[in-house]
């Protein structure tokens, strides 16, 4: 995800408005762990496909070797 300046400071406008500011570095830490629980998710979810099309693509490469002998 890439974010330009105006965008973060639009978000950090936004977020001063509607989260008192005591509450900030809570929502920030919880923030930050939540992306970080769906980057984790993301990557798992990625590592599973990938070895699913490996594994469909090695029986595929398999069968039409013995269709060719």
């Amino acid at each position: 995800m890439n974010f330009s300046i105006s965008e973060i400071i639009v978000i950090l406008l936004i977020a001063v408005l509607v989260i008192k500011p005591e509450q900030m570095p809570e929502v920030a830490f919880s923030l930050g762990r939540f992306m970080q629980s769906l980057r984790r998710t993301f990557a798992k979810m990625k590592n599973e496909m990938t070895g699913f099309i490996d594994s469909v693509e090695q029986a595929d490469g398999s069968t039409q070797q013995r269709k060719q002998q």
